[in-house]
């Protein structure tokens, strides 16, 4: 039998991976562009990412019969959502020389987790946003992922907002002084919070850019630096409540169960995981917490080999 061909979309807020490859794994083409999720980035943007992906894609490979494209991305939470996105799609796909099969547009978080092909297993991501999926007994339950205006608590953007917050209120005296204030200038080459300020409100300034004030956070938990500390727990706090929630609605009984961690706040924050996992081993001592070895676009192929290939389609 000839060759099959899956491609996979993994669509963020910061950024957007779209990969190739055929049924047995080769990879014929992979590439990473900005960010994908319209609600943070506009319509416009999505569609400008997906038309160049494809047409980059294009540069390097023949007019191939993709058999199953898996589009999952941020951002997909209504309806109304996933009609636009699908519309978006369907445009980018008209421009290029690709013709396509089967055409899936899911959330990221649930196709990263139909993609694990395990049952009774739950996944919790905090990157730029914050969400989880539960699947139990091939039914899929979601909490969280309510976008920044509204959400997304723990997440990356969360934790920017309340450190830019912690330095501005240390700035006038309402809040105690914060090493976050010298780490975040210094990460962004500016000498004062009035620059900082004005970085923040410039134009171009995105949510993934004050998402990345997160990143300082570890450290200066590591330096013992109370204001870091306290905004640490109280990530820790929504996260372990998202999870707790998701798995109640999904109808978790007490059993063993993994709950699969991702995203770049939980892979780089060794500290908050291990705030996450002991709270929760107090009330939920059979939960297993596990990093997600592989990048999300693994599990997102492996979302489409499964539909190619028949296996059953969870509910």
């Amino acid at each position: 039998m000839s060759n099959r061909y899956v491609l996979a979309v993994d669509g963020g807020a910061s950024k957007t991976v779209m990969t190739i490859r055929s049924t047995d794994g080769r990879e014929l083409f992979t590439a990473t562009s900005t960010g994908s999720n319209y609600q943070a980035v506009g319509i416009e943007h999505v569609q400008h990412v997906f038309t160049g992906l494809l047409r980059s894609a294009a540069a390097h490979l023949p007019s191939l019969f993709i058999d199953i494209a898996i589009f999952a991305l941020a951002g997909i939470d209504t309806d109304q959502d996933k009609k636009i996105i699908e519309e978006i799609i369907e445009e980018s796909i008209a421009r290029s020389p690709f013709t396509f099969g089967q055409i899936i547009v899911e959330n990221d978080v649930e196709s990263t987790l139909k993609g694990l092909g395990k049952n009774n297993v739950s996944l919790l991501i905090s990157g730029t946003g914050a969400i989880c999926y539960s699947l139990m007994n091939d039914r899929i339950s979601r909490g969280g992922g309510w976008g920044h205006r509204i959400g997304d608590e723990g997440s990356g953007y969360w934790i920017g907002k309340h450190i830019a917050k912690a330095i501005f209120r240390s700035a006038d005296g309402r809040n105690k002084p914060t090493l976050l204030t010298e780490l975040v200038l210094a990460g962004h080459h500016v000498n004062s919070t009035d620059e900082l300020f004005n970085l923040i409100y410039s134009a171009d300034y995105t949510n993934a850019r004050l998402a990345s004030f997160s990143s300082y956070l570890q450290q200066a938990v590591e330096m013992e630096d109370t204001v870091a500390q306290k905004i640490m727990q109280k990530a820790a706090d929504e996260l372990v409540l998202l999870a707790t929630t998701t798995l109640k609605n999904a109808g978790y009984s007490n059993i063993a169960h993994t709950l699969f961690l991702n995203g770049g706040i939980l892979k780089n924050n060794p500290l908050l995981v291990e705030l996450i996992n002991t709270q929760l081993q107090k009330t939920h001592p059979n939960i297993t917490l596990k990093l997600c070895e592989e990048k999300p676009i693994e599990a997102i192929f492996n979302r489409g080999l499964r539909e190619l290939n028949g296996a059953q389609p969870v509910k």
